[in-house]
């Protein structure tokens, strides 16, 4: 018996042992959303997994943020299109060279109606100048990535600074972003690759194509183990060999959508050499970002305090909506038996944990144009954000007033019958009884609805000035770098749960 137990024991060790063994054998890799959202990377990484038996970690994120990661040392290697911003990375020290991997271009898409009158002729220079004079919608990644680099740099020669309206900084992805610019009729940037892999799904069309300045370089740079000792410096080099090897470029060259070829494969390795400077690293970064982002409070940071006031205003009018729903709802399932009494209430429970982006995947198939109510134009605004939120919290507002009435004194069902009491009154007397309760529920929705990022993201798009509410700006700011802005908005948010919840504590101490 012994024997079995010191071999069941023996086996386990060594599972655990293989499994410790397996994690160490894991590249963290940053890509940006051009090569994820065209499917390029479903097919490359799964080819070096089974090949060197490593098993890769993918974050997605702009060019700019991977490059932060990897100046962090958040990751061992990164593959990016942001040629200036890199060079600055290897110089820098942070990472060790570059190698280039492929390229597409850049291309200018637009609606079919064509509003900025942009000619097939046209530079890219000219029909930027065209959709600035027109302000025609414009949609911009406004997330610090390579297609935003290249969009401000754009701008930039043309010594123009778009705003208003008509500039639409949706802070998303790239296939994000393409959805965005079909429901709104408007131009953007993009590249090649993912407007191909995208083109089944939207209406845009090519206006300009095929200049040199449109080039889209992408290159593949491990990070410098003498900046981060942690770097697997080993696996990052078997995936540079793998990536700019046979193999993998033959899989760039024979990757299609529609039978259009979406990325063209580099076979010249560019040897950067590595010029390592010292670099003060703070490490009080943390409490760095806490005063810079008690500074931006302080001073009323105005792009701050209207993040702020935009979640306010749609969490607070679905909360508003919500209430008046689901509280008649809640008292009348309670004060009454019918048949399917039970089924409804199961129906509620599991509802209360509905994921936020189920309901905002299911909401964004019923809005977008293709949808049962694509014709009100309501996806990308702040009302779609308000549905899902109200959506979302219905059922918990609705099932917490059920508890509430449900919990009530059992004496005050035989007070009501005895007064003579109708089904109105009762109600109300039954409302009065469990107010406290009843109050708590509606906060506890606000919570729920404040602290949601999903629907706000897929509904809402994320547009600065207009949509963007703290959990999503958070997220995006976070991406960008922008720790004290993001770090801000979080205490400000914070902030907002203590003064709600203050002032219901207060309201149940006057009401006593």
């Amino acid at each position: 018996m012994r024997v079995i137990q010191k071999l069941n024991i023996t086996l386990i060790l060594c599972f655990i042992f293989s499994l410790a063994k397996a994690e160490t054998d894991i590249l963290r890799l940053a890509i940006t959303t051009t090569t994820e959202n065209s499917g390029l990377i479903s097919l490359l990484n799964p080819a070096f997994e089974s090949e060197s038996n490593i098993k890769i970690n993918t974050i997605t994120v702009g060019s700019g943020q991977a490059l932060r990661l990897g100046k962090q040392g958040d990751v061992d290697v990164l593959l990016t299109h942001a040629p200036e911003d890199e060079k600055q990375f290897v110089r820098s020290g942070y990472g060790l060279k570059r190698h280039p991997v492929m390229h597409n271009e850049f291309i200018l898409v637009g609606p079919a109606g064509n509003p900025a009158g942009i000619n097939d002729t046209s530079s890219i220079f000219d029909a930027f100048n065209n959709i600035y004079t027109a302000r025609s919608v414009f949609i911009s990644r406004a997330d610090d990535s390579g297609t935003h680099k290249k969009e401000l740099s754009i701008w930039k020669e043309n010594k123009q600074t778009p705003n208003g309206d008509w500039y639409v900084q949706a802070g998303m992805g790239m296939g994000s972003v393409l959805l965005l610019a079909n429901e709104q009729d408007a131009y953007t940037l993009t590249d090649r690759g993912t407007y191909l892999a995208f083109k089944d799904k939207i209406d845009l069309e090519m206006y300009s194509q095929g200049a040199p300045t449109l080039d889209n370089p992408y290159h593949v740079i491990a990070v410098n183990p003498g900046r981060h000792p942690h770097i697997n410096s080993e696996l990052a080099e078997k995936y540079i060999n793998f990536i700019v090897g046979d193999k993998a470029q033959k899989i760039i060259a024979e990757f299609k959508s529609n039978g259009e070829q979406l990325f063209y494969p580099e076979t010249v390795t560019e040897n950067t050499a590595l010029e390592v400077n010292t670099i003060h690293v703070s490490r009080n970064f943390f409490l760095d970002a806490t005063i810079s982002s008690f500074n931006l409070i302080v001073n009323f940071d105005k792009p701050l305090f209207h993040v702020v006031w935009t979640s306010l205003k749609v969490s607070l009018i679905a909360v508003l909506i919500a209430t008046l729903i689901s509280i008649p709802l809640g008292v009348f399932v309670a004060l009454n038996n019918f048949t399917g009494k039970t089924f409804l209430l199961t129906c509620l429970n599991t509802l209360m944990a509905l994921p936020t982006v189920v309901v905002g995947l299911l909401l964004y198939g019923i809005l977008n144009r293709q949808g049962l109510l694509g014709s009100m134009s309501l996806l990308y605004t702040s009302t779609a954000i308000v549905i899902g939120q109200c959506v979302l919290i219905i059922p918990v507002i609705w099932n917490l007033s059920i508890a509430a009435v449900n919990g009530a004194d059992p004496r005050l069902a035989m007070t009501c019958t005895s007064l003579g009491a109708n089904y109105l009154q009762r109600s109300i007397i039954y409302m009065s009884e469990v107010r406290f309760a009843l109050i708590a529920a509606v906060v506890t929705g606000f919570g729920r609805a404040i602290g949601e990022v999903g629907i706000a993201m897929m509904l809402g798009g994320n547009i600065h000035g207009y949509t963007r509410t703290m959990t999503t700006a958070i997220a995006l700011e976070t991406s960008k770098g922008d720790f004290e802005f993001a770090l801000a908005l979080g205490f400000m948010l914070l902030f907002v749960a203590f003064i709600i919840n203050s002032l219901l504590q207060q309201f149940q101490l006057k009401i006593k």
